[in-house]
């Protein structure tokens, strides 16, 4: 199995992504509750897209699809709010199916 490894670019990219999101979610800059989802989610498209230009995973079938569908997601954000609630729903529901299909192959 060949290794998955993170460019210094990604990585810092990533980092002052994820600590900038705490410093705006900590000054309350955006009031919307669901805006640390949306943070979130983000940050998880941006990890699996440095994932695959990585060239080192498994099953890049499934991270291009979670890829795909947190893009759908954020877009949820702006127009209908029920259904990116119910994204996150579906979204964790997925990748607690791909982490139980992981486990039962190891």
């Amino acid at each position: 199995m060949e290794r998955l490894l993170l460019r210094e670019e990604d990585f810092y990219e990533m980092l002052s992504f994820l600590v900038s999101s705490a410093y705006l979610m900590a000054q309350g800059e955006e009031n919307e509750e669901l805006y640390p989802s949306l943070r979130l989610i983000d940050a998880a498209k941006r990890l699996a897209k440095y994932a695959l230009a990585s060239g080192g995973l498994e099953n890049e079938v499934w991270v291009k699809l979670f890829s795909v569908e947190c893009e759908k997601g954020l877009n949820l954000m702006e127009i209908d709010k029920p259904a990116f609630t119910d994204f996150l729903s579906d979204s964790t529901f997925m990748l607690a199916k791909e982490m139980k299909r992981r486990e039962d192959v190891s």
